[in-house]
């Protein structure tokens, strides 16, 4: 079992406890540090967190102020790490693991009226996931009308052609790309 640190927030500093086991991986702190840094206040927020691995994300965007968070995750061993870090950490009342794809999940969350101020995705790299994800995205009525979409991805991956190039904000580090979308705009 490894672990990670919360960056940010009321939990700063506490252990995210996760699985050493598999193929995952964990976005670091740093890289987390940056992605709030760029976000800045998630006071209040309803965040959907795609492909949430260790739920890493969602937890700092709760450290840090955000009213619930959805988890989306298909491998059973990291949805059940991820419910036993809300657990330990006092977050399991705010929080909602689905251990499902995100290809059922989105339209399930769609069709329950359910909507995000920030939706944060850190799909596999380079296995397809981005286009795919970002078109059911598109299709489903999970965005509210200023919502914000964290895209983590390989900076080898570009974005599809269907996404308005205006809308994003890009910053590299290292191999890893964070994409900031305005998604709640139709």
């Amino acid at each position: 079992m490894g672990e990670l640190r919360v960056t940010g927030g009321i939990l700063r500093g506490r252990k995210i406890l996760v699985p050493a086991r598999g193929k995952a991986r964990y976005t670091s702190s740093k890289a987390r540090a940056a992605i709030f840094n760029l976000i800045g206040d998630v006071e209040g927020y309803d965040v959907l967190d795609l492909f949430a691995g260790s739920g890493s994300l969602s937890i700092e965007a709760l450290s840090r102020g955000a009213r619930r968070a959805v988890c989306v995750e298909k491998e059973r061993h990291m949805a059940e790490a991820i419910k036993e870090n809300l657990k330990r950490l006092g977050l399991d009342k705010d929080c909602v693991v689905l251990n499902m794809d995100v290809i059922y999940a989105l339209p399930a969350l769609s069709r329950r009226g359910d909507t995000f101020d920030l939706i944060l995705m850190d799909p596999p790299y380079d296995m397809g996931y981005v286009s795919v994800t970002l078109d059911l995205l598109k299709k489903q009525t999970v965005c509210r009308d200023e919502s914000l979409l964290v895209l983590e991805h390989s900076k080898r991956e570009q974005l599809p052609g269907f996404v308005d190039p205006g809308s994003v904000r890009d910053r590299l580090y290292g191999d890893t790309a964070i994409s900031l979308i305005a998604c709640g705009a139709k």
